[in-house]
């Protein structure tokens, strides 16, 4: 990176600097407590379908992350988007409209998982 920065600099007879910030680090799933949510999940009367995303690693960042480095854990995603609406829009789609439904699928998850994890 520093030497295309440098010669394209040198051509322009321009000065540069280079500050790198690190971003969010790997956010990966500890496989025994993706398991455990997944079952939950399967167990919730209202959740119609429970995959694990097998896509190719993205660039987003997520901050729950850090959590996962100091505690074993399980990001998922809720399905919050409703694709059979007139206009369904991506997540952070600046006309994206949360499908409520999703909120109260994964309290039902949440809470379940809490009550089983208790026991």
């Amino acid at each position: 990176m520093e030497r295309t920065i440098k010669a394209s600099c040198d051509m322009f007879h321009a000065d540069y600097e280079i500050t790198f910030t690190r971003g969010y680090p790997t956010l990966v799933n500890h496989p025994q407590e993706t398991e455990f949510v997944a079952n939950i999940a399967k167990q919730v009367p209202e959740i119609k379908e429970v995959t694990e995303t097998k896509t190719p690693p993205i660039m987003g960042g997520e901050d729950f992350s850090y959590y996962l480095q100091h505690v074993n854990g399980a990001f998922f995603f809720t399905g919050a988007s409703n694709s059979s609406w007139a206009m369904a829009y991506p997540h952070h789609h600046p006309k994206f409209d949360i499908d409520e439904r999703a909120l109260l699928h994964a309290a039902k998850i949440l809470g379940a998982a809490t009550l089983q994890y208790m026991d």
